[in-house]
């Protein structure tokens, strides 16, 4: 899954041959994390 970074949209799936957002045709897009649980210890 991506995220578009202009519009902040999520796309699903891209066409290896173009790579644009579908929504606003911005050429940036990064790759969504999945959230991590972390552990903190405390003395």
């Amino acid at each position: 899954m991506y995220k578009c970074w202009k519009c902040k949209k999520d796309i699903k799936e891209l066409d290896p041959n173009f790579v644009r957002c579908p929504y606003c045709a911005c050429r940036i897009l990064s790759k969504a994390r999945q959230p991590v649980a972390r552990e903190v210890k405390a003395k």
